[in-house]
């Protein structure tokens, strides 16, 4: 089963990187934070956490479908993965 993973990760990647369904409501502004939130969880993301706007970007940590901690950082404009980076966990 581990031969799986790096595909599985692969796939993320790309389906993080597609643009969003409807992401001319990004560019217009209208997205309101409950469907970022959907179009997120759209993606596969899960438990999304500390949802900001920086700039022309929304930057939010989550679960992959994998179960790993991430952060993404998605353009508010055209709603695209522009960053996405693994969160090592903790080490108590």
């Amino acid at each position: 089963m581990l031969f799986l993973r790096p595909a599985a990760i692969l796939l993320l990647f790309v389906l993080a990187a597609l643009p969003l369904p409807g992401a001319g409501a990004f560019a217009q502004g209208r997205a309101t934070q409950e469907r970022i939130l959907h179009e997120i969880e759209t993606r596969g993301f899960r438990n999304v956490t500390g949802l900001q706007r920086r700039g022309v970007n929304y930057v939010f940590q989550a679960e992959d479908l994998l179960g790993d901690k991430v952060r993404v950082v998605m353009n508010a404009q055209t709603g695209e993965i522009v960053g996405l980076s693994k969160i090592p966990p903790r080490k108590d």
